[in-house]
């Protein structure tokens, strides 16, 4: 995959007022991502610790995939996450604020994951 160019559809992501932090996480592989002072998080170990547990929650996308598993969002306190799948083993991720409007986000995201789609 062409990283510079992930990393460039990523930081055009990071533009959007809501998106805090987004990485292109993937299975048993180092994630790509801005670099984390790009971010907008008041709390950079939630990204630290999202960051580090991926490959445990692939364990969970693999089970649910053959449902036809698309996205997943969870909150985390003053935040949420949003996981938009691009194969079984890579996922775009962002953080946003918990009372955020997710309508433009999520069509941000879909625009995203086409993007590297295409790259991939």
């Amino acid at each position: 995959m062409p990283e510079e160019t992930m990393l460039s559809v990523l930081e055009d992501l990071l533009r959007e007022e809501d998106i805090l932090a987004v990485m292109l996480a993937r299975k048993n592989e180092i994630s790509v991502s801005p670099s984390p002072d790009k971010f907008k998080l008041k709390d950079p170990s939630i990204f630290s610790l999202l960051q580090s547990t991926m490959n445990d929650f692939f364990i969970v996308i693999e089970k649910f995939s053959s449902q036809g598993l698309d996205k997943v969002y969870f909150e985390l306190g003053n935040y949420e996450v949003m996981f938009f799948l691009i194969s079984g083993d890579t996922a775009l991720v962002a953080i946003i604020p918990g009372l955020a409007n997710k309508g433009l986000l999520e069509v941000e995201m879909e625009n995203s994951r086409r993007a590297i789609k295409k790259l991939i």
